[in-house]
């Protein structure tokens, strides 16, 4: 008995509808090769900026100074002691106070001491943290002096919410 599901007559009497459709297969791997490539172009070709670790900054308070010795307002910026500078802004009155690393000076003063510390070490970063009611203009005006004395690195303090 011959059966009439056999291969070979069934596709030459049917033409068309005998052929088995294969499904489409995508070649994978080029198009990975392809995304590799242009991820590692990406990546060689990007510029990245370091990330700034400077916010929030914690302060620590300036040592004593011995007995007979000059007040810290009259020392003259050291090298080795600056880490950070940290500008404190606050407002007395219609005033408004800078401390600068636990120095009390008058605003007007403080462009004329962060010229003096530019002198000494250029790459120390400056943190302007003013307090809650003082006035935008003083904060930008620190900032401004900052870097009119020529510092790159001058940031602005945040408080934990």
């Amino acid at each position: 008995m011959r059966s009439d599901y056999s291969l070979g007559t069934a596709s030459k009497a049917t033409g068309k509808r005998g052929r088995s459709r294969r499904p489409i297969e995508i070649a994978m791997t080029p198009m990975i090769d392809v995304i590799f490539l242009l991820l590692v172009f990406f990546l060689a070709t990007s510029s990245f900026q370091a990330i700034e670790y400077l916010l929030p900054s914690g302060v620590s308070k300036p040592a004593e100074p011995p007995t007979g010795a000059a007040s810290p307002t009259q020392l003259e910026p050291n090298q080795d002691a600056i880490d950070q500078v940290v500008i404190k802004l606050a407002m007395e009155g219609e005033t408004c106070k800078a401390n600068l690393n636990g120095s009390e000076l008058s605003f007007e003063a403080l462009e004329d001491r962060l010229i003096r510390i530019a002198n000494v070490k250029l790459t120390v970063p400056i943190v302007v943290d003013p307090a809650a009611k003082v006035p935008v203009q003083y904060a930008v005006k620190a900032y401004d002096y900052a870097r009119a004395a020529g510092f790159a690195r001058v940031f602005f303090a945040t408080r934990a919410q």
